[in-house]
């Protein structure tokens, strides 16, 4: 986590994770980032939409994602869809959106260890913060504790 210099408290978002890209050319997003800049191209979920995620070392910092058409009805910033940041403490954090009224939806992604959540600034730019681990809902963590001693045990455990 990164630690405020003034007040020597840990910040429950500690660092820009990914920018998100809309695009109707994947490949000519491709041949610049990868082909022109550099970026290596890698693993990226199973979305419903098609897209791709460049690294930069072990991370993802550039998720492509191909659209069609501009979405009806959507908060739009433009080709920027949103900007991502890694954040901690889960149930802490939605709190906090909760007492400042700040709208928000969540979600976890499919084969990896990180949950979501989504929000829009006053601009109408996404704001996304990704929650890894121990930061997850502890409702998340509980489920997966309980599924574990359940497989180890081979029997229904309860606290």
């Amino acid at each position: 986590m990164a630690l405020n210099m003034k007040t020597g408290a840990l910040a429950d978002i500690d660092s820009l994770d990914h920018i998100n890209i809309l695009t109707k050319d994947v490949d000519k997003c491709r041949k610049f980032y990868v082909d022109g800049l550099g970026f290596e191209e890698g693993f990226r979920p199973k979305f419903d939409i098609p897209g791709l995620w460049l690294y930069l070392g072990y991370s993802p910092v550039i998720h492509i994602i191909e659209i069609v058409e501009a979405l009806p009805n959507v908060l739009s910033s433009g080709c920027i869809d949103h900007i991502a940041f890694r954040a901690h403490n889960f149930d802490k954090f939605t709190a906090r959106l909760n007492k400042h009224d700040i709208k928000w939806e969540g979600r976890e992604i499919p084969g990896m260890d990180l949950h979501q959540i989504f929000c829009h600034d006053p601009h109408g730019i996404k704001v996304e913060f990704n929650f890894e681990g121990q930061d997850r809902p502890w409702r998340t963590i509980e489920k997966l504790h309980d599924d574990l001693l359940r497989d180890t045990f081979n029997e229904s455990y309860t606290w």
